[in-house]
Formats: structure tokens, sequence, C-alpha cells
């Protein structure tokens, strides 16, 4: 018995070691162990699992999964509508779809084993959700699109951990509460920022509009209320080109902007007068939308007003007098006054 604690030791540890390191199949075991994990949770709620994972023990293989190719680590993990509804087919051959289950429960420490992992697609999985753990300690993650499943209650504070974080895509999940100002402060690498069809409510925080690396941010389709985050002091980042605010319950004072860009978008009908009322503004480009009608009179106002591009439009009527103006590669420029 002397020898065999020490033994039952040695073993443990290179079993350890082991499960570190590619087996001579080509796939990490712990990882593929997850993968085993995620096919009990698919058979679970009734779905199939993808044919590839029942054959061979190289996970590296499989369909929707990408290894590196010297560590045979995954990186890219896409499980996207990976859950199908049940149908019933009538007698005539046609499809009808079951009355939809309750949003099925999932732990996301699930994921917690793929330690390389970089991009994670979950989406349209109807997937009940309650936190961000296991997805904390994967360092390199960029990319997690959790679109269509159920966040149950509000964002959790604790998203702010996700500092790798480049795109992150939560629309339709059914989340609501306030924004915390404090949520998404630290992920400072963020590029892209899909909150829209939710329940959210309260005021718009500042501190979104501020993330320096942040070029496109949804928050339509919500509850949003108050005024948009705007005003003279307003530190917005000189990445964001596209805001999506729709269908929200917002208002706010312009009248301290300077610079205005609303450039390739899909903005139609007439141009509004009520732009006049941006009494400081020195540039405002609505270049290259759908945008038609005559441009209002109103906006000869604008003494401060310096560039004004309305190119790639279908606007008509006659061109306003701007008596200091000059047409320039399509954009109307004021002339400098000696």
């Amino acid at each position: 018995m002397g020898c065999y604690l020490p033994w039952g030791c040695l073993f443990l540890v290179l079993c350890i070691v082991y499960s570190r390191f590619p087996s001579s199949s080509g796939c990490i075991m712990e990882e593929r162990a997850a993968l085993m994990d995620i096919s009990y949770w698919i058979m679970s709620i009734k779905s199939e699992v993808p044919s590839s994972w029942e054959h061979g023990d190289d996970c590296c293989s499989w369909e929707r999964i990408t290894c590196d190719n010297s560590t045979r680590r995954i990186l890219r993990l896409d499980l996207s509508q990976i859950y199908q509804s049940n149908s019933a087919y009538g007698s005539d051959g046609s499809t009808s779809v079951e009355e939809e289950a309750p949003c099925w429960n999932l732990n996301m420490t699930i994921f917690s084993s793929f330690r390389e992992l970089q991009l994670l697609d979950f989406s349209g999985n109807y997937a009940c959700l309650q936190n961000f753990n296991g997805l904390q300690g994967l360092r390199k993650l960029k990319y997690l699109n959790l679109r269509d499943n159920t966040f149950i209650g509000s964002i959790p504070v604790s998203i702010s951990k996700l500092v790798s974080l480049e795109v992150i895509n939560l629309s339709g999940n059914n989340t609501s509460g306030a924004l915390q100002n404090t949520g998404f402060k630290n992920l400072r690498n963020l590029r892209e920022l899909h909150l829209g069809s939710n329940q959210l409510s309260g005021s718009l925080p500042a501190s979104v509009f501020a993330l320096p690396c942040l070029e496109y941010l949804d928050l339509s389709e919500n509850l949003f209320q108050g005024h948009i985050p705007i005003n003279s002091s307003w530190k917005c980042s000189s990445m964001l080109q596209t805001i999506r605010l729709s269908e929200n319950m917002l208002s706010g004072n312009l009248s301290h902007i300077k610079s205005l860009n609303l450039s390739n978008n899909f903005f139609t009908g007439s141009i509004p007068a009520t732009f006049a009322n941006l009494s400081q503004i020195e540039s405002l480009d609505l270049s290259e939308n759908r945008l038609n009608g005559s441009i209002p009179w109103q906006l000869t106002r604008l003494s401060s007003l310096e560039v004004f591009s309305v190119a790639y439009n279908n606007l008509s009527g006659c061109l306003l007098d701007w008596p200091v103006w000059r047409i320039w590669h399509g954009q109307l420029q004021r002339e400098q006054q000696p």
C-alpha cells in the first residue's frame, strides 16, 4: 500500500498534462469533452447534433469548428441556429410549427474550456441566458453573437470584464432594464455594439458613445427615454460612423453640434427645415441617401455652415441663393471672404 499512492498521483498528473496537449488524432481532449457537453445539450432540446460530431476523434475536422493549425486549439465556434423547432406535417403535406416551447436554459460555463476562442456565434437558438460566467476567462474572444436568445433580466455589469471583445450582438434578447453606465466603459476595443429589438429603458449612458474604437451602435427598437447625451462638452468617438436610435422615445438639443455626418444611410423624404436649428453647425453631410424634394430655404440662415453636402440624392428644384457659396465636388462650400 505504501507504493500505491505515489503511482496513483503520478497517473493523475500525467492525465492532466496529457489533456493540455493535442492528442495523436489532433484534438485537445478538454475541448473535445466540452463539445460533447454541448452535444448533450443540443440533444436535450430535441435538436440534431452536427453529423460530423459523431464520427472521429479530431474535433478540428468537425463542421462549425475552426482550429489553429499549430496548437489545434479551437478558434471559432459557430453554433448559430443549432436549435430546430419541431414541425408537424398535415395530411396534405403542409408543414406547421408546433407551439414554441419555453426557452432552454444554458449555463455559459459550458464554453469555458475554449481558452483560445476568438469567435462564438450562438445566435438564433432561443436559449435562456442569465450571465456571462464562463466567458470571462476567454481573453482572446473578439466576436460574440448571442442574437435571438433570451437574456433574463438586465445586462449584467460583468460584461465589462470581456475586455477583448470587438463585436457583441445582443439584439432580440428581450433583455430589459437600464444600460449600466459602467457596463461597457471598459470595452475599449469594441467596434460594434448591437442592442436593438430589446426592452431596454432609461436614459442613454454617455460612456457608450465615447468608446474610442466604436464604429457601429444600434440601440433601435427599445424603450429609451430622455435626451440624447449630446451637448457642448460631449465626447463622441471619432470612429463612430453609424448610430441607430429609431423607435425609441428620445429627445435632445443638437444646437451645439458643429459637425454632423449622416451620409451613406437610407434616409428618405425631404430635408427637414428643422436642421436650421443647428445654430453652430459648421459641416453637414447628407450625401448618398435617398432624400428628395428641394433644399429648405431656412438653411441659408446657418451663418456658421461652411460645408454642406447633399450629393448622390434625388433632390430637385432650384438651387438656393447662396451668395457667398460655390459648388465644389458635389458640395456647397463657403467662399473665403477677403
